[in-house]
């Protein structure tokens, strides 16, 4: 029997909902762990988005006919100031997964981005949603959009590069576990950016410059400036970022 809109069954080996049409992935998954106490691992699958926003409000423009959009249920054992590290474990496995899945080689783009590791091209975002507790998260629900075209993948296998992406969700999720210092070495070695030269855009004004050094525990990019001083960018802080 065909499960109707919005039912939870059992796909994936998670508490699964998919919806043909909807606001967004992260709406509908953050109502789910906030109202109905999702377990972590649920995940929500929407095959047309009508509001589908990364982070800073951006608008994700690829048709959703080649679009992968989900968004799923974490809730990782973290103090209230490792919270961003969740924009980590989602980059790193969308990353992975979409690699593992379409044989091509992807990297992380700090702070939200899967791109071509030759190429620096686009592939796919991420935004994570954090709630927290006393001292500490509560549940996240990270959003993933995946360009299929790019990937090289026809729709008909959407299903492939959900499983792999959704199977680097659980391992990066158990690294998670150990620390957050893992979560972010891992991503560093992924991470693209690294070592080139960039100009950040700060919010609420004023802007950065320096060489992308490092990725911390706590998400923020280590930019090192010409005489050798280090400074932390968070990324609720980042309104831009130019490589020059």
């Amino acid at each position: 029997m065909t499960a109707g809109p919005g039912e939870t069954v059992t796909r994936f080996g998670r508490p699964f909902r998919h919806y043909p049409l909807a606001v967004s992935a992260e709406s509908l998954a953050l109502a789910w762990a906030r109202q109905e106490q999702a377990p972590p691992g649920a995940t929500v699958l929407v095959d047309r988005e009508v509001s589908s926003r990364g982070r800073g409000g951006r608008v994700w423009d690829v048709p959703a006919e080649i679009t992968l959009a989900f968004a799923t249920v974490l809730r990782p054992t973290l103090a209230a100031e490792e919270a961003d590290a969740v924009w980590l474990v989602g980059g790193s496995a969308a990353a992975a997964g979409a690699a593992a899945a379409s044989g091509q080689a992807l990297a992380t783009w700090w702070p939200d981005l899967v791109v071509d590791r030759a190429t620096g091209e686009r592939v796919g975002a991420v935004k994570a949603e954090v709630q927290l507790g006393p001292g500490e998260v509560r549940s996240a629900v990270v959003t993933v959009r995946l360009h299929l075209g790019i990937l090289g993948i026809e729709p008909a296998r959407r299903d492939e590069v959900l499983e792999a992406v959704l199977e680097s969700f659980d391992g990066e999720c158990r690294s998670l576990a150990t620390g957050a210092a893992g979560t972010a070495a891992v991503y560093s070695q992924r991470c693209r950016l690294l070592g080139r030269r960039v100009k950040l855009t700060l919010l609420p004004k004023g802007e950065a410059r320096g060489f992308a050094r490092a990725v911390d525990p706590t998400a923020r990019l280590e930019l090192e400036s010409s005489t050798g001083m280090v400074e932390r960018i968070s990324i609720d802080t980042l309104r831009e970022l130019e490589v020059v």
